[in-house]
């Protein structure tokens, strides 16, 4: 009996051992080798990385061909999943892979058709951007074939194989994340239903922040086209919570001359949109006529903030301009369509739609096959049957449908050793509407602004929303402005939240206008929210805390008073001002807008920037029949009773859904965040460029507690002084051609 159960015993321990080793090995993921050779089969000479102590690689290559089938292998040894993620999600795949719930996803993608515009756009674009493009992608396969049964365990679970990339796929992408990082959809379906259920007068008194709504007479639509707006919308909103992009993922960028800075050394940086925090990677790229490093993106084969030997420049990608005038590259056309003939009405005629068959795969169920249908303007979005409820066809007519050849101002950029040369590169730059700063050795800095608007025919009907504004010397229709070249004060600050009344006001501290030079971590270290400094002093001139009579209300009250406004303190009271900021937009405008569309205030959620200011404009100004809560008939509220409602609503909320206990409600503990929060960078332009980069983590310090950190680190550029570079605990990989 006991030989039997021994036998038993080892067998069991056998099967434990073999399992748990075949699962090690089925998991196992391909890693680079620590100092050693690789092979590489696609290149035609031998190469070398080195990979420094954070981990950032500098490529150097024999040839430029060579160089980005390096870049295109370590791309994808580091960031295969997202990037198969986003090419997915610009391809409208993501079904083949994750099931239905993603179909309407899918479909949105390939009624834009982000893959469609880089399939026609592919053969027009500059050969050495094409050269470059194939190259990459010839890199990234070569690392999907090579680890064929080491992959990434999120392949192995989800049990599908990544995409092998075409040049066209980067076209596609970049696309993609020009329509994501643009709020302008929401914002126009929002601000049109608002027209549509208020009118201009109403509208312009509860949203003082918008200055430019159409005329005061436009077509009423009496609410028939809010389903298929909605609907629009949710596919939108479920692509950008997909890609973890926010509708105004829009942050903070400057340029320092040397003056300004205590090492005298001129710099540029600002903050990294959300998605970006751990979807980025910093390179070095060295060969023959390449000589680049800084900041790319997974996907695009192009430094997007860096420098060259001579000039730096900062070109994450932004949703919108970040001063001066909006990003206005959207319209939504309407189009009668008869019910008879099932045709659309423009300029007094009747016409043809185009039509476009896609095929949607979709994992364990039957292919779908949907109908993509296009008017002069751009893809129709609504069904058009035709019928009483259908009379129009809702067409979008985006900028990016339009031939550019965007990354060709990369590839410029690279050569760019003076502020013309700059300016050359940037004009080849549509997609996405952004500013780009420069900066060169000399100290000179500046800015080149683009604004990429539409022309559109009289006869056609836009929806009624928020109109469009022109420069004086705007020419459609795409201009480009430069400007502040060497401004007096020896900076160039752009932020998110700029307006009148935020630029007059002296309730915020700006390290920038300090008269004294900033050392690096001071600029990297100020992670001051801006919406509480401008919003808490005048929430403490309309309430006090003798309004307040509950015990856990007036200690909630004392804490958020003694806050000092820093995102990383560890204090309740960014929780408190965070859920405050909410309750605030939801007791103004939810019972206004829920009145006819429940869809409308998620919507108008979306649009933080709009929301904060908004908010903040109408509490200064007074009192506003906003205030009012139409949903009874026998309270009136104004601007007192709606901050004190929200401020005890806050702390019962935060006391019910967390814990009676303030000291609970640090962020760690009720807000959701990611691994890491914010992460800023700073270009420091000297003889041998370093990034200076500054990251807030959450790390968790034991089994229930998470903890805010700063961490900083510097990467030297400049893998032309390697010794340098090993000295300081890089390793070097020798890459040969098979």
């Amino acid at each position: 009996m006991n030989r039997n159960l021994r036998h038993f015993a080892i067998l069991l321990i056998f099967l434990i051992v073999s399992v748990i080793g075949g699962a090690i090995i089925f998991f196992q993921e391909a890693r680079l080798p620590q100092n050693s050779t690789m092979i590489h089969p696609q290149i035609s000479q031998p190469a070398e990385l080195i990979i420094d102590k954070d981990g950032y690689v500098h490529i150097c290559a024999q040839n430029s061909n060579d160089l980005y089938k390096m870049l295109g292998y370590m791309h994808a040894a580091g960031y295969l999943v997202k990037m198969d993620l986003f090419l997915r999600a610009a391809n409208g795949t993501l079904s083949e892979v994750f099931g239905s719930e993603y179909g309407d996803i899918d479909i949105l993608s390939r009624t834009v058709g982000f893959a469609n515009i880089a399939s026609n756009f592919i053969s027009r674009i500059d050969p050495g951007v094409f050269q470059i493009l194939n190259n990459y992608c010839d890199g990234i396969n070569t690392y999907i074939n090579q680890n064929t049964y080491h992959l990434p365990r999120d392949f192995k679970i989800r049990r599908y194989s990544p995409s092998r990339w075409k040049p066209e796929d980067c076209l596609a992408i970049q696309r993609l994340l020009a329509w994501s990082l643009s709020d302008q959809l929401i914002k126009k379906v929002v601000f049109y239903k608002l027209l549509e259920i208020y009118g201009p007068d109403k509208i312009l008194e509860g949203f003082p922040a918008v200055n430019n709504l159409p005329p005061g007479s436009f077509p009423v639509h009496n609410t028939q086209l809010f389903s298929d707006l909605n609907h629009l919308v949710d596919s939108h909103l479920q692509l950008l919570d997909l890609l973890n992009i926010t509708a105004e993922d829009m942050e903070n960028s400057w340029v320092l001359s040397a003056g300004r800075t205590i090492d005298n050394i001129p710099a540029l940086g600002g903050e990294l949109s959300g998605f970006l925090n751990d979807y980025h990677d910093i390179i070095e790229l060295t060969a023959p006529g390449v000589s680049v490093s800084g900041l790319s993106i997974p996907g695009i084969p192009f430094v997007l903030f860096g420098c060259n030997s001579t000039v730096a420049w900062n070109l994450i990608p932004e949703g919108n301009l970040r001063s001066i005038r909006p990003a206005d590259n959207l319209e939504i056309i309407l189009n009668p369509v008869s019910d008879i003939t099932g045709l659309y009405r423009i300029n007094n005629q009747w016409s043809d739609f185009t039509f476009r068959q896609e095929r949607i795969g979709i994992r364990n169920k039957p292919d779908t096959t949907i109908t993509v249908r296009k008017t002069t303007w751009g893809p129709v979005v609504n069904p058009v049957s035709g019928n009483q409820n259908n009379r129009y066809a809702i067409s979008v007519h985006w900028k990016g449908f339009q031939y550019s050849d965007d990354l060709k101002s990369y590839l410029h950029l690279y050569s760019a050793n003076n502020w013309e040369t700059f300016k050359e590169a940037v004009r080849q730059h549509v997609i996405p509407a952004a500013e780009v700063d420069y900066l060169d050795i000399h100290s000179n800095i500046g800015t080149a602004q683009y604004v990429s608007d539409l022309e559109t025919y009289k006869f056609s009907e836009r929806l009624p929303t928020l109109s469009r504004l022109f420069e004086p010397d705007y020419i459609a229709p795409t201009h480009h402005l430069f400007r502040n070249l060497n401004p007096q004060a020896g900076y160039i600050r752009h932020h998110r939240m700029l307006s009148k009344f935020v630029q007059d006001s002296m309730i915020f501290t700006d390290i920038f206008k300090s008269n004294s030079p900033l050392s690096f971590q001071d600029i990297l270290g100020h992670n001051t929210d801006r919406q509480a400094e401008l919003l808490l002093p005048l929430i403490f001139e309309i309430i006090s805390i003798n309004d307040l009579s509950n015990a856990i209300h007036r200690r909630a009250f004392e804490v958020l008073s003694q806050w000092n406004c820093q995102v990383c303190d560890l204090s309740p009271a960014l929780s408190i001002f965070t859920t405050l900021l909410n309750k605030l937009c939801e007791q103004v405008y939810k019972d206004e807008m829920d009145l006819t569309d429940p869809q409308l205030y998620s919507q108008f959620e979306r649009l933080s920037d709009e929301s904060f200011l908004n908010i903040l404009y109408l509490l200064r100004r007074g009192e506003s029949s906003w205030f009012d809560d139409i949903r009874t008939t026998d309270i009136v509220e104004r601007r007192k009773t709606v901050v004190l409602t929200a401020f005890t609503g806050t702390v019962d909320f935060l006391t019910e859904q967390y814990s009676p206990n303030i000291s609970q409600w640090e962020p760690e503990n009720i807000l959701n965040q990611n691994q890491i929060d914010r992460t800023s960078f700073l270009l420091a332009m000297t003889s041998h460029p370093v990034i200076h980069k500054s990251s807030v983590r959450v790390q968790r310090s034991h089994l229930l507690s998470r903890e805010r950190t700063i961490v900083f680190s510097q990467n030297q550029l400049n893998s032309g002084n390697r010794y340098a570079l090993i000295q300081a605990g890089a390793r070097i990989i020798t890459v040969r051609p098979e």
